[in-house]
């Protein structure tokens, strides 16, 4: 099981790979932090995988 990252709070359509991902910590307005989580979790949110995210 992958575990993934996700922003906590507004603009949280994607899971992230990368914790140094500018996606995931950018906005800084409206980052509210980020949480751990499954990859079949996030999936299950209806998120998707960030295209920026080194794999």
């Amino acid at each position: 099981m992958s575990i993934v990252h996700v922003r906590t709070g507004d603009y949280r359509t994607k899971y992230h790979t990368d914790t140094g991902c500018p996606s995931l910590n950018g906005k800084q307005d409206t980052y509210m932090g980020q949480q751990s989580m499954s990859e079949d979790e996030a999936k299950e949110q209806g998120l998707t995988a960030c295209q920026h995210c080194k794999r």
